[in-house]
This record gives C-alpha cells, sequence and structure tokens, in this order.
C-alpha cells in the first residue's frame, strides 16, 4: 500500500516535472527580439544616419555590471560606440564615404541610445550600398532592421548573420519583397516574443473545448491589431516600460485565474483586454524602425499577417498535445500556470525597476 502510494506521488512528480519543463524553455528575456535599428536619408552627397542600439546587448557593455547608463557614463563611452559602429556598419556609393562625423545621441530608459552618424561622399548618391557585421559586436541572433530613403523611395531591409548585405538604388523593391521581409519579421516576432509565447500557454492550458478556443485567439487577435495599427500610425502611443510592465502583469493575471479558478469576466473578455496591451509590445518593432508613412501600410498588415500566422502555428502545435497530456493524466494547468506566473513576477520586476 505504502509502496504503490510512493510510486503514485513519483509518477506525479514526474509529469508535474516534465510539464514545467514545457514552458520553463522560454527563455527570462522576455520578448525583446536582439534587434539594432537604422534609419538612413540620403540627399546629394550626404547620407544622415539614425541608429538606436541597446546598450544592453553590446558585448563590451558602457557600464559592465551596472543595468541602467547614466548620461555622464554614455558620453565617457559614446566615442567608443562611434567606433564600432564605423566598423561594423559600412556605407558606401560605391564609393567609400570621405568623411564621418558624429551626430547628436541621447539616452532612453537607461539602456537604449539614439545616435546620429553623418556620411559624407565625394559625389552625388545615386544607390546605396550597406553592409552590417554589428552582430559580431552583437548577442547570437542579432538582426539590423534598416529603413532607407533614397531619393524620395522608401527601402527597408533585415541584416544579420546570414544577409550582411544589401544595394538600394533609386527604384523601391516590389510589394511582394517589402510583404514577404515583413511577413517573415512577424513570424519571427512572435515565437521569439516569450511572454507572449507564455501569455498564450497560459491561455491555452485552461481552454477545453475548441469553440472557446476560437472564441479566446479571435478576441486576442482583434485587440492587438487595433492597438498594433493604432500605435504605429502615431494615433495613440504608450511609454515602452509601461507596456511591457502591463504585458508582464496580464501573464501573472491570467497565471493566477488559473490557479484560483476564478472568472471576474468571460475568459474572451479578459484575452481582449490584455491583447489591447500586446499590441502596443508588438508596435514597437516598427516604431522604433521609424519608417516613413509611404509604404507603412503595407508593411503593417504584412507584419501583422507574420503575427497571425506564427501565433496559429503555435496553437495548432501546442494546443493539441495539451488536451492529449491532459487526457492522459498530466496536471499540466497547475504546473503551467505556477511557471509563468512566476516569470511574470520577474518580468514585472524587471521591467518596472530595472
Amino acid at each position: 500500500m505504502a509502496v504503490g502510494a510512493s510510486g503514485g506521488l513519483a509518477a506525479s512528480l514526474a509529469k508535474g516535472a516534465l510539464s514545467i519543463c514545457l514552458i520553463c524553455a522560454i527563455p527570462a528575456a522576455a520578448h525583446d527580439i536582439l534587434r539594432s535599428e537604422s534609419n538612413l536619408q540620403a540627399g546629394g552627397r550626404t547620407v544622415r544616419a539614425r541608429f538606436i542600439l541597446n546598450l544592453f546587448e553590446l558585448k563590451d557593455p558602457v557600464v559592465p555590471g551596472n543595468p541602467r547608463a547614466t548620461v555622464t557614463q554614455l558620453d565617457q563611452s559614446i566615442g567608443k560606440i562611434f567606433d564600432s559602429v564605423q566598423r561594423h556598419y559600412i556605407l558606401r556609393t560605391p564609393d567609400a564615404p570621405v568623411r564621418t562625423t558624429l551626430g547628436q545621441y541621447t539616452l532612453v530608459d537607461g539602456n537604449v541610445v539614439h545616435m546620429e552618424v553623418l556620411y559624407f561622399f565625394e559625389r552625388d548618391i545615386a544607390s546605396l550600398e550597406v553592409t552590417s557585421t554589428l552582430y559580431e559586436i552583437m548577442p547570437p541572433g542579432h538582426r539590423l532592421l534598416a529603413a532607407v530613403t533614397l531619393n524620395g523611395t522608401l527601402h527597408q531591409a533585415i541584416l544579420d548573420a546570414g544577409t550582411t548585405h544589401a544595394r538600394f538604388t533609386g527604384t523601391s523593391g516590389t510589394p511582394w519583397q517589402t510583404a514577404w521581409r515583413f511577413g517573415c519579421l512577424g513570424v519571427e516576432h512572435i515565437f521569439t516574443g516569450y511572454d507572449h509565447l507564455a501569455f498564450l500557454m497560459g491561455l491555452l492550458v485552461a481552454t477545453t473545448t475548441l469553440g472557446s478556443l476560437v472564441k479566446v485567439i479571435t478576441s486576442f487577435t482583434v485587440a492587438h491589431s487595433i492597438t498594433l495599427a493604432l500605435a504605429t500610425f502615431g494615433a495613440v502611443t504608450l511609454p515602452s516600460r509601461l507596456t511591457e510592465s502591463l504585458i508582464a502583469v496580464s501573464i501573472g493575471y491570467i497565471a493566477a485565474e488559473n490557479l484560483l479558478d476564478f472568472r471576474v469576466m468571460p475568459r474572451y473578455c479578459i484575452t481582449f483586454f490584455f491583447g489591447l496591451i500586446h499590441g502596443f509590445g508588438f508596435s514597437n518593432v516598427l516604431r522604433d524602425m521609424q519608417l516613413p508613412r509611404a509604404g507603412l501600410a503595407l508593411s503593417l498588415f504584412s507584419f501583422n499577417a507574420g503575427v497571425e500566422i506564427g501565433q496559429i502555428a503555435i496553437v495548432l502545435l501546442i494546443f493539441p498535445l495539451m488536451r492529449d497530456l491532459i487526457a492522459s493524466g498530466w496536471r499540466l494547468k497547475p504546473a503551467v500556470s505556477a511557471c509563468i506566473g512566476c516569470l511574470a513576477v520577474y518580468w514585472f520586476v524587471q521591467r518596472a525597476f530595472a
């Protein structure tokens, strides 16, 4: 009898541990894609480049061991950052610039630097070649999101370790090329958006029927699509720190509902409300690129479509697996909910107070 009880307890613990692994595989780094942004304005013989770099991601940090930098510390380190950008971000027309100078720079939230660099060439710029090896001084998986305005024409590119070079002329890429690039970016964002994945996991583990699944996913999709569009076009925006903190709160709330087995309102209603918050998080990718209005609608639609494709793929993969595991006796709901609740607390503290 005692042996049987011990065996049952051991089996339950093993199942709980395995179920926790499903969600603990989520890195604590949250949904921030490892990326930098550059916005290039080319005219005459000059290129004005505006960079957005996350100081946390530099292999040679500005403030070692300190989660936040000060303006004074940035002033002391900006020359080194500028030198790194010059070595790892190269512009040609195809001639090399005759002079490169550092313009204005500012510090945002203690870890993001907005930096302006001016490139001067001997002749008028008819085409522009960009080579980026910024991934060499950033963590693995880093990407550069580039927006280039050349002779009034908008170009967009995503450069990483696999694609380091892009060439731009007076004509833009086809709409299909733009749609493909931003669609892929949307898929990547949802697959590497670990807090969004944790939110979805919290929803899926407590969803029991196909009908309720459709309601929950539809409400989330509609809600984040609304705020993604509003924020991208600048109609409504929230501070990034507030948005990221509220996303963590949404994950914690879903975890609490699951663990305490209560509902203030139908799950699809609360999902809609929190989906509005997550939409502001999704919008950060496009807003940080500072894309000109021309072509922004296509980029927005393609990015959102990529997010939905990624989300549907995750639901189709995870929901049946969870239902099968629960049907076979696995107690996934409390284990997964406890894990995402712990992650929510960690993310909230990291984002609200770091």
